[in-house]
């Protein structure tokens, strides 16, 4: 019923179908399970339950999603606890207002608005990212959070004051931008230097705090939400002001993060809003690494990525002065793929020259393509082989040389009852060996010659060893993995494998190699049956039957060894 006010929805089957509500679609893909109370696109792979569905349709954090579904269906709500946390919020918010008002209403912070109006920011933006400024004064802040009535050791728990006896402001004389959480709460602060020829860092963040953690603080992201959606991807940028700057400019989808590294949570902010990410960073070889680094996290965390080049020499902010807003939304919107970034860093300063420098430049965009698609494999030959000034041929020859592995060898067993554990076993395998290399070595150390049931999980088992054999201590990046099967191998990939939702764990892990091993004893068994039946001497007959027996009495002490030990 709530869903189907967004979008019309069908009876097929158990479930209902309809139009994705969160991106645009011509052909139905979005699944609504009454029984199981969820839903699952199986385009953009957005799923979730009721309280989901609100949170990410009306852009509402969790506590207001809770309490739009009460108040719909006639329920008071009220929450369990006070978070104690409040007061934290509510100084830094209080802090907060107070900066505002400094640089907006006093003679003292003009100079930092006029700095700031000079940068080209207008008074709607100051207002739009709450722009602040601290006082000079040494102690400015403390005085007037005492009078708000704010305790001392809450606003030192905060990072605002330091000294015993008499206390100071932490932040002094600087351009205050806060540090929101994704529910728009005031968790911290970054201040910035304003004026020329200050022997003292350019920016100070506040410390680790109750309410604060910079690697789970993305700048920006409390703003986004709504254009993350429409334009299905989030800019990540280095700094804030060129945050700024690009939703000045009409990219309104921006963030930054907090230093160079990028964290896992990080990565949770931004996949609940969209499974795409664009890098746009600095014109100079630091803004040229970064990527580097980003583009194996966010793969890693389930996002397509892309990499906006900014010209030689500028930021983005220098680039929207220099070319314009226009310009600088199809810079963004023609990001090139992360594949398409990392091919051309490779080849960047390369001597044509020297044979071993073609020759490790080739072998990096070999490992680079291995994962690809065919056609993405033969488009960058091709360009390798006009960039390199090699012949094509040569170069397939040696990247198919590459390729070559000692494949495993499977072998059709003869058809046995097949229990839905088996089954089962065999797609959740698929699972862990997607999760982790370790899991496949494992699995190929413990069954040399690999028996199968269904030969569409055998075949996507094969991609995965094949994968991991040319990219050794790599991970696998499923949304990027599926490109690589065929359409029989990826419905029965979208029928089966819910890797996201997984429950992981190293024991079920041990419990399944139990069961394949159980598995090929009864495929091992069959046989043997089979050459008892065709033998015809006594001996023959004898020995295929001691080993029926042998396999038998080793399965029975297994199953008493395994119980002494539950006992």
């Amino acid at each position: 019923e709530l869903i189907g006010e967004s979008t019309e929805l069908k009876k097929r089957g158990r479930n209902y179908m309809g139009l994705c509500p969160f991106h645009e679609e011509n052909t139905p893909s979005f699944s609504v399970s009454e029984e199981k109370q969820v839903y699952h696109c199986f385009s953009c792979k957005r799923s979730g339950n009721a309280l989901t569905f609100v949170e990410e349709k009306e852009n509402l954090s969790r506590s207001d999603a809770v309490r739009y579904l009460a108040e719909r269906a006639g329920v008071s709500y009220t929450p369990k606890k006070k978070d104690p946390n409040e007061k934290y919020y509510t100084l830094n918010q209080n802090a907060l207002d107070f900066y505002k008002v400094h640089l907006n209403h006093t003679k003292s912070g003009r100079e930092a608005y006029d700095y700031l109006m000079g940068r080209g920011l207008s008074k709607e933006t100051l207002e739009t990212f709450e722009l602040g400024l601290a006082p000079a004064k040494k102690d400015a802040l403390y005085r007037a959070m005492k009078e708000k009535g704010h305790l001392e050791s809450d606003m030192r728990d905060l990072g605002l004051i330091g000294g015993d006896e008499r206390p100071y402001d932490i932040f002094k004389d600087r351009i205050m931008f806060p540090l929101h959480d994704e529910d728009g709460r005031v968790v911290g602060f970054s201040g910035r230097t304003y004026k020329d020829g200050l022997k003292t860092a350019k920016y100070m963040n506040s410390p680790t705090t109750p309410v604060f953690e910079k690697n789970k603080v993305l700048y920006n992201i409390n703003r986004i939400s709504r254009a993350a959606k429409e334009k299905d991807r989030v800019v990540i940028f280095e700094g804030f002001m060129d945050v700024i700057a690009a939703h000045q400019a009409g990219v309104r989808e921006g963030v930054a993060v907090m230093g160079t590294a990028l964290s896992a949570s990080h990565i949770r902010l931004m996949r609940k809003l969209t499974g795409n990410a664009v890098l746009a960073f600095d014109g100079d070889q630091g803004g040229r690494d970064a990527p580097r680094r980003f583009i194996g996290e966010l793969a890693k965390g389930g996002l397509a990525v892309q990499v906006a080049e900014i010209p030689d020499g500028l930021d983005p902010d220098d680039f929207i002065k220099r070319d314009g807003k226009n310009a600088f939304k199809s810079l963004i919107d023609e990001a090139k793929s992360a594949t398409e970034f990392l091919y051309s860093e490779h080849l960047r300063d390369v001597n044509l020259s020297r044979i071993t420098e073609i020759e490790a430049v080739k072998k990096r965009v070999f490992t680079l393509i291995a994962p690809l698609s065919h056609t993405e494999q033969d488009y960058f030959v091709n360009r390798l082989s006009e960039d390199l000034g090699v012949n094509k041929r040569t170069l397939e020859e040696d990247f198919q040389q590459k390729r070559r592995h000692k494949a495993p060898e499977y072998r059709k067993i003869q058809k046995i009852e097949v229990t839905d554990k088996f089954k089962r076993a065999e797609r959740a395998f698929i699972h862990y060996f997607l999760k982790d290399e370790y899991y496949s070595r494992r699995f190929r150390r413990e069954f040399d010659d690999v028996t199968y049931i269904d030969k569409s999980a055998r075949d996507i088992q094969f991609e995965i060893f094949e994968y991991y054999d040319f990219n050794r201590q790599s991970c696998i990046v499923p949304p990027l993995f599926i490109e690589r099967l065929t359409d029989d191998q990826r419905a029965y990939f979208e029928k089966y494998i819910d890797y996201d939702h997984y429950p992981y764990h190293e024991d079920e892990f041990e419990d399944l190699i139990r069961v394949m091993r159980e598995y090929t004893r009864r495929n091992r068994i069959n046989t043997l049956k089979k050459r008892l039946e065709q033998a015809e001497s006594i001996d023959e007959k004898i020995r295929y039957r001691k080993k029926i027996d042998a396999i038998i009495k080793e399965v029975s002490h297994a199953k008493r060894k395994n119980h002494s030990r539950t006992h």
